[in-house]
């Protein structure tokens, strides 16, 4: 799939993401439920909700971030470029070389991808665990955990979407 430096780099910023992601919301929702008792499934204080707006934000926010920083590591050589010819049958490849050229309509797209595809399948899971309460802590270290995993998994397509070579693309 990758040469070994492309793992490597690959590697690095997943976990970074990811781990960064989960310790900064973790302590974000911490901070702002910590009062607001138990997180039930729907209502003022629902982590249906929550799940849901935290699936569109967060990729939203981080394509904002990592596509432009990927451009910007391109340009200064400190990355790699991939043709987008040399892996025609990858999944993500095949993903990455059809997002649209816009920034915005990159964010929207990974936005929604994260709202009809990993936010449903989670509240799916939550549903047939026969969870039905959380409390703050509890909830604050699930939604951490969980932010962070969507973070990772969303990084690599994002940075590949960054380093497509455009005259190729």
């Amino acid at each position: 799939m990758f040469p070994s430096d492309y793992k490597t780099y690959l590697t690095r910023e997943v976990t970074t993401n990811g781990l960064s992601n989960a310790f900064f919301n973790g302590l974000a929702c911490w901070y702002l439920i910590k009062d607001k008792g138990d997180m039930i499934w729907w209502g003022a204080h629902s982590f249906g909700v929550d799940i849901l707006a935290t699936a569109f934000i967060l990729p939203w926010i981080v394509a904002l971030i990592i596509i432009p920083l990927q451009k910007v590591k391109l340009r200064k050589q400190k990355t790699f470029t991939w043709d987008v010819n040399n892996h025609p049958d990858h999944g993500m490849y095949f993903l990455a070389k059809r997002f649209p050229e816009k920034l915005w309509l990159n964010a929207i797209l990974f936005g929604l991808i994260g709202m009809l595809f990993f936010a449903p399948t989670l509240l799916l899971l939550i549903f047939f665990s026969g969870a039905e309460v959380f409390t703050a802590g509890e909830y604050a270290i699930f939604k951490g955990i969980w932010a962070g995993a969507l973070a990772a998994l969303l990084t690599t397509p994002m940075i590949l979407v960054g380093l497509r070579s455009r005259e190729n693309a």
